[in-house]
């Protein structure tokens, strides 16, 4: 992968030296914006070569999530922990919010009286999107709402758990093949998205998203983001916004690189302002948790609001909540990944998934 020792020795999970974080915040922007359209009827949503900007802050996701999971994995190839940590990013804050809307901001806002609420099966069939099974609808809430719809962003959750999964099958059967592991998630993925015969079905749903992340995996597998400087992202990206503008479907397949490319380009440099816009929270996934509900509350008191009066309404409220999830669940969730991700310093082999003794972290 042309590392030296040291250059892996800065390596570290919780490593905020670079933009990463910033670039996590605007693809969750790009959906609360995206969906800010949606929800208030302003049709059609602004795209960028040919694909809606909420799809486009789901792909930077995905993109940036396969580099640093498939990262994550090589420096400490133990199933164990490797599974804990995951879902200890994933599951408290979600927690969190699936039971704060359904048992608090649903019998709130619901056309029915809380005692009827609570009776109605669908406010506890609700919690099933606690299993990465996303539920859709709470009775009486957003009824009237130009989309009923109560959190539309859960639907990327399951799916991003499934690509841990393969990260972790690869890892332990692919081992020195890796990259072709990746490379057929890839392959596979594109053949879901392109030949699944509904628009919204898992299948096509998981493909579209996880070529991003199979991308963002080779990205980091095969040492490429030594070629991701500023110039690349000058070629690319004229090129895929002229492309996607004439011709949406080849938009969306030179997406398939060009968004990969553009969120890593830019994550890893270390730009003296974004890379601290972690500096008080890491508020990307609490953001793409919250954006959606507090939007349809704001929709449900206010009406469809002008674009820009929305966001200035909605844009600090889910802020305020991201920070609250971050500082009272998220962080100190985190503090319970097993200690041998930040102690144990293994030397890895440039190439090799796996620990062949010494130290290193």
């Amino acid at each position: 992968m042309g590392w030296n020792l040291a250059t892996l020795a800065t390596f570290s999970e919780t490593d905020r030296t670079n933009n990463l974080d910033a670039m996590r915040l605007v693809g969750a922007l790009l959906v609360v914006i995206g969906h800010a359209f949606v929800l208030t009827d302003h049709l059609p949503v602004p795209r960028l070569a040919g694909i809606p900007i909420q799809a486009i802050g789901v792909f930077v996701f995905f993109s940036i999530s396969g580099y640093l999971i498939a990262r994550s994995w090589h420096h400490d190839p133990a199933l164990g922990p490797f599974l804990i940590k995951r879902a200890l990013r994933i599951f408290p804050a979600l927690a969190a919010t699936v039971l704060i809307t359904a048992l608090v901001i649903g019998p709130a806002v619901s056309s029915l009286a809380p005692a009827e609420y609570f009776a109605t099966p669908g406010a506890w069939s609700y919690l099933s999107s606690l299993s990465l099974v996303p539920q859709y609808e709470l009775p009486g809430v957003f009824a009237d709402n130009p989309l009923p719809t109560v959190n539309g962003s859960l639907w990327t959750l399951g799916l991003e758990f499934v690509c841990y999964l393969i990260v972790a099958v690869v890892g332990l059967v692919a081992r020195r093949l890796a990259w072709a592991g990746f490379a057929c998630l890839a392959v596979v993925a594109i053949c879901l998205a392109r030949l699944a015969p509904e628009p919204g079905a898992l299948a096509r749903s998981f493909g579209e998203t996880a070529i991003y992340f199979a991308v963002g995996a080779l990205i980091y597998w095969v040492g490429t983001e030594r070629l991701l400087s500023l110039v690349t992202v000058a070629a690319i990206v004229p090129v895929w916004i002229v492309c996607g503008a004439l011709w949406p479907d080849v938009g969306v397949v030179l997406s398939w690189l060009a968004i990969p490319v553009v969120s890593l380009a830019v994550g890893l440099r270390r730009t003296p302002v974004l890379r601290r816009a972690a500096r008080f929270g890491d508020l990307s996934y609490g953001v793409y948790l919250w954006g959606y509900v507090v939007q349809q509350v704001v929709v449900q008191y206010f009406g469809a609001l002008p674009i820009a009066l929305d966001l200035a309404i909605v844009v600090p409220i889910t802020a305020a909540l991201a920070l609250g999830s971050w500082h009272t669940i998220e962080k100190r969730a985190l503090r319970l990944k097993p200690r041998a991700a930040a102690e144990r310093r293994v030397l890895v082999v440039p190439g090799v998934w796996g620990p062949v003794g010494g130290t290193l972290l």
